[in-house]
């Protein structure tokens, strides 16, 4: 009986986590979605402690009209940067073709 009690309770949180994980990606392509159609289009980028920025990113930014946002060490929780980048990255894609992809930098996740 005890066995079967702790089954259920793990079921019952997996089902939560992954409720959690979707509440998360939905969330995070609505925000892409929207940033897109207001013209804020950013590529979501985790950083460390001090925000990096790459040589030559100002011309692709400048190039494809876009800008990396940084969130340096400390991350919004609720928020998948996978997701939204990729939602912008389709986006990108429709738009510019898959050139813009040589360019990009190699630390945006999810694209």
């Amino acid at each position: 009986m005890k066995n079967i009690l702790i089954l259920f309770v793990c079921f019952v949180f997996a089902g939560k986590v992954k409720a959690a994980a979707d509440t998360t990606r939905t969330y995070s392509v609505k925000l892409a979605k929207a940033d897109i159609k207001n013209g804020n289009i950013k590529f979501l980028l985790r950083g460390g402690i001090v925000s990096s920025v790459k040589k030559g990113q100002e011309i692709f930014e400048k190039k494809y009209k876009i800008k990396y946002s940084d969130f340096g060490c400390v991350m919004p929780s609720g928020l998948s940067i996978e997701d939204y980048n990729k939602t912008v990255a389709i986006y990108m894609d429709k738009i510019f073709g898959i050139g813009w992809r040589v360019d990009v930098r190699r630390d945006v996740q999810g694209i």
